[in-house]
């Protein structure tokens, strides 16, 4: 299981780091005046570099050197269709800032710096039009949402502690109703935070929504460990069902048991993380109000947003 984990981790990072190298080595070619020709908005059916369930926002672009023309496309992925297209929106006939290499003028490539000039350029969103920013963390919370996603981390390495203990036919008497307890009270907040960030969003991107905030590495995880707790549970109802019987002291049970109890904390710990680092990352006014996407001024107090670095 440990193994099958850190592969998932590893093939998380991978896209991440060649992405980190991609821009890094863009950053030091020269610049050519380009112009936003289209926009398009899809979700693939299938797609090995799309994160699954996932919109992707595409803009083509051209650009011209030493008086010929190139063409280039720009990505970006989102995990609700309203996301995309208010990316994507009045974008389309701007001019944009295009790095191509000098030795190959048809490679180019469009950095996260200049997209977000683009951004901030264009006219705000109506006030009809304007995503709410209700879903959100309150503020008020977010001192002690760090503070349950310690509490789950912790529960989290304990239960692996104790399921591998229970594997190799160890049981810790003394763990059993604290991580039992210790589930609601971390998956008491998860479940307010998670109602906060879907808001009215549909429940078929409700995990999208909630894990936003993640890295690739902790979805994966939530996954996997779902993934793995299903098939320990078919064991244990395998056993039950062939006339097998143990105490409530038995490994077995610890087994069942901590598996459950990976899979909670593992999720608790994951949604609390991710609202966490998006409360943090959220646009704001200069009087530290909550601000919603693509706008340029506060709607409470008419003060100007702050962008987000």
């Amino acid at each position: 299981m440990f193994y099958l984990w850190a592969a998932f981790a590893l093939a998380g990072l991978a896209k991440p780091a060649w992405s980190w190298f991609r821009r890094q080595r863009a950053g030091g070619w020269p610049v050519a005046e380009g112009r936003i020709e289209s926009v398009e908005v899809s979700k693939p059916s299938f797609s090995f570099t799309t994160k699954r369930g996932y919109y992707v926002a595409v803009l083509g672009y051209s650009y011209s050197v030493a008086g010929t023309s190139h063409s280039g496309r720009y990505r970006r992925e989102f995990p609700t269709e309203h996301e995309a297209e208010g990316f994507v929106r009045d974008l389309k006939g701007k001019p944009v800032a295009v790095h191509c290499n000098s030795t190959r003028a048809s490679s180019s490539a469009l950095l996260e710096t200049e997209i977000e000039v683009l951004l901030q350029n264009r006219a705000p969103i109506p006030a009809a039009d304007s995503p709410s920013a209700a879903n959100s963390v309150p503020d008020w919370t977010r001192p002690f949402i760090w503070v349950f996603v310690w509490l789950s981390a912790v529960g989290l390495v304990i239960s692996l502690w104790v399921h591998i203990g229970a594997l190799m036919g160890r049981t810790v008497s003394s763990a059993f109703w604290v991580l039992h307890v210790g589930i609601f009270v971390v998956w008491l907040p998860s479940v307010f935070v998670a109602q906060r960030l879907v808001g009215n969003t549909s429940r078929q991107d409700f995990w999208k929504v909630v894990l936003k905030g993640s890295p690739d590495w902790m979805r994966y995880m939530v996954y996997v460990f779902s993934a793995y707790e299903f098939v320990n549970f078919m064991i244990s109802m395998g056993q039950a069902s062939s006339g097998i019987r143990h105490t409530t002291t038995s490994a077995a049970d610890w087994r069942g048991s901590s598996g459950l109890w990976i899979v909670f904390y593992s999720a608790a710990l994951a949604i609390l993380y991710s609202a966490a680092k998006t409360a943090e990352s959220s646009p704001r006014c200069a009087n530290g109000h909550l601000a919603s996407p693509n706008v340029l001024y506060c709607a409470r107090c008419g003060q100007a947003v702050l962008q987000v670095r």
